[in-house]
Formats: structure tokens, sequence, C-alpha cells
């Protein structure tokens, strides 16, 4: 994957992980249930470096 394709795609989940954090969340008395965690896992499967 090129670098120009490596950022866009981080800026891509970078925004869909705002979106995830602030408008698609459940907030409950106790605890705070969101998505947020779904652009991460992609990001880190997705734009690993090979050391």
């Amino acid at each position: 994957m090129s670098k120009i394709k490596k950022i866009v795609l981080s800026a891509m989940l970078l925004a869909l992980l705002i979106v995830l954090s602030r408008f698609l969340s459940v907030k409950t008395p106790l605890l705070v249930i969101s998505f947020s965690f779904i652009p991460i896992m992609l990001s880190a499967m997705l734009l690993r470096t090979k050391i």
C-alpha cells in the first residue's frame, strides 16, 4: 500500500472514530457504551508496519 493511501485511510478511520464516539454511543447512568474501538482495531490491522 502506498504512503498516500495509508494517510487517506488513517484520516478516514480517524473521522469514523470521532463519529462513533460522539454520536453513536449509548449513555446510561453507570456507563457509556461506544463502538469507537472498531476504527482503532481496523487501523491496527490494516496499517501495521513490518519491521
